[in-house]
């Protein structure tokens, strides 16, 4: 078993059931209350089964185990208005994660420091949240952290989020692709009752490169054991700005969830890109994904009996379908088909079974196809 896979099953047991973060330390000083908790996230991957087509064995590049996160983060929270996070991910290099203020005490919140971008249900959704074992391919054309302001406000039943992001904080800071941006993104439920909820939202976000580097998306093969096989687009120096839309929905129905996002990508005298996603998840013990109206995302499973307490913990079924279409200007195309298995033992471990098969069509008109089955081993406390 893969050293991950192994910390993550011994201390997915170790840890109490309901515990979400380990407390350090809780006291009081003149100006108020104060308490430090620590959280981890860890994600394993190990390979099963691959099947290679094509002109993908010559150009794929397999990993027989990946670890993907090793997440160790620090939250600090004041007089219940003001919360601190930092956190790093030490799966291969150290490299910072999360470092940023939250200010709560008045109706909208704000935030300052390096923090996710508002923008599309599947980036909202926690990474040891999601359906299946990697997000949808066409959420990488959209932003993931940067550096910057942000606020949130809500109302009862819709929520809005904003934020200005700057690339001169550098690379540590403002992300792997630093940019200038202003990124929106509101949500709606308009139905809501005991059975289940609809959402629905829109998102966009108007960036800014470095002058003279042009503008390249990607997307992703949804799995990190195979390399290879992300479409992306050709690059584009005639300009250094571009818009990205997305539209997005969600049902919940007792204990099934369905999701559906399209993102588009326009460079401006350019092409435009766009991407797609269904996925679903159904929860085969019956537990029900949370929602939160204020940041318009869905929590993760939380089982009913879980096995540190003599039961047989939570199952769920999840599949999803997802296409990234790059091929404007001379680029290429990718989608996936992916299907999984996810058990939760307890609160704080979730062990996943997925089986993908994934195609990217080069803008030289050869193709690339693959099929994995892989097993995911995941802690998040």
């Amino acid at each position: 078993m893969p050293a991950g896979a192994a910390w993550c099953l011994l201390l997915g047991w170790a840890v109490p059931p309901n515990v979400l973060a380990y407390e350090l330390t809780r006291g009081e000083t003149q100006y108020g209350l104060y308490d430090v908790q620590a959280y981890v996230r860890v994600q394993d991957d190990a390979l099963l089964v691959k099947s290679l087509g094509g002109d993908a064995p010559a150009t794929v590049d397999i990993r027989r185990n990946a670890l993907r996160r090793a997440r160790l983060g620090l939250r600090l929270r004041w007089h219940d208005d003001w919360y601190f996070r930092v956190a790093g991910n030490f799966a291969h290099r150290p490299s910072l994660r999360d470092l940023w203020l939250e200010y709560r005490g008045w109706p909208v919140r704000v935030e300052l420091g390096r923090f996710p971008e508002p923008f599309s249900l599947g980036e909202s959704i926690n990474s040891t949240d999601t359906l299946l074992v990697a997000r949808p391919s066409p959420t990488f054309l959209g932003p993931d952290y940067g550096f910057g302001a942000g606020f949130n406000y809500r109302g009862d039943n819709w929520g809005l989020s904003s934020g200005i992001f700057s690339r001169s904080a550098g690379y540590a800071l403002s992300g792997k692709y630093p940019e200038n941006a202003l990124s929106l993104r509101g949500t709606w439920r308009p139905l809501r009752g005991e059975l289940g909820f609809l959402h629905l939202g829109a998102s966009t976000s108007f960036r800014e490169t470095a002058i003279g580097s042009g503008v390249q998306l990607f997307g992703s093969g949804e799995t990190a054991l195979l390399s290879g096989l992300s479409p992306r687009s050709s690059l584009q120096l005639q300009s250094d700005r571009y818009r990205l839309l997305g539209g997005e929905s969600a049902v919940r129905l007792g204990p099934v969830l369905v999701l559906a996002e399209y993102i588009q990508a326009h460079v401006s005298g350019g092409p435009s890109w766009s991407g797609e996603y269904v996925e679903a998840g159904w929860s085969l013990t019956g537990e029900r994904r949370s929602y939160s109206t204020r940041y318009g995302t869905v929590g993760g499973i939380t089982p009913n009996q879980p096995v540190t307490l003599g039961g047989y913990g939570a199952w769920e079924l999840a599949a999803r379908w997802s296409a990234t279409d790059l091929r404007s200007g001379g680029g290429d195309r990718g989608s996936v088909i992916s299907l999984g298995l996810n058990w939760y033992p307890a609160d704080s471990l979730r062990i996943s079974l997925a089986a993908q098969k994934m195609r990217r069509s080069l803008a030289d008109g050869t193709e690339r196809d693959a099929s994995v089955a892989q097993l995911q081993f995941q802690l998040s406390f």
